[in-house]
């Protein structure tokens, strides 16, 4: 959760719902809430600025329409790191935000601040279907890994990130860069298997991606070091 810019706090708006459940929350701490707010990003975020004893707070507006009790347990979070403590997520927010209500609901919003996707898995001449097919065929996927997910193409090429994936909002992006009949199937499957891996694990904020259990699994991927390979001199490449 970082701090934002002073510019930034120029355009907050006091939302008086947030500021009720907050406010309460902050004072525990021995703070005082100035304002709260809603803000809209492509990514689920929370930003804060504090002054001696005085604190303003951003929330995702992802959140503007949750049950009182999930921004409560979220804001709870937020002030945990604004009083330099190990945050902690409550079950009450991570229940509602894994939920295919918040999931259908937000990722619609999601895709259209994403900018960079074309909103479709078929490419020019790729379809990342016809991975996910050949992945779940081979037994490194299961169906249930990959449940109420959405996967794009990007418009432009990523070149230093070949995938992303938002597991909140159980998005893929694959980079147009792949979208390529010269690159082999095998490489845009291993970057189509890498992200599924994060839809896997799912949204578990405050814990590593990439972590020793996730790279057991990725290599096992059957032509993991050629695919790595292949990669860089892509990334080479197009530099």
């Amino acid at each position: 959760m970082p701090c934002l810019g002073q510019k930034r706090w120029e355009m907050i708006r006091n939302d008086e719902r947030l500021f009720k459940i907050v406010s309460p929350i902050v004072s525990e701490h021995g703070l005082e809430l100035k304002a709260a707010s809603f803000y809209g990003r492509k990514e689920f975020q929370a930003f804060w600025k504090r002054t001696g004893d005085s604190v303003d707070v951003m929330v995702s507006d992802y959140l503007i329409d949750a049950p009182d009790g999930v921004i409560e347990d979220f804001s709870r979070t937020v002030v945990q790191t604004i009083t330099d403590k190990r945050p902690a997520y409550g079950g009450t927010y991570l229940d509602w935000v894994r939920s295919d209500e918040y999931i259908n609901s937000k990722r619609k919003i999601y895709l259209r601040r994403s900018r960079n996707l074309t909103g479709s898995p078929e490419g020019n001449e790729r379809d990342l279907i016809g991975s996910l097919d050949r992945l779940l065929d081979s037994g490194l996927l299961e169906p249930d890994s990959i449940d109420n997910s959405f996967f794009s193409w990007t418009k432009t090429p990523n070149v230093t990130k070949m995938g992303f994936c938002s597991p909140m909002m159980r998005v893929v992006g694959v980079s147009s860069a792949l979208d390529d009949i010269s690159v082999p199937e095998f490489v845009l499957d291993y970057v189509v298997y890498h992200e599924s891996l994060h839809l896997a694990q799912g949204y578990r904020p405050g814990r590593r991606a990439h972590d020793q259990n996730f790279r057991n699994k990725e290599r096992k991927y059957p032509k993991y070091k050629e695919a790595e390979s292949y990669l860089k001199s892509i990334r080479t490449r197009l530099k």
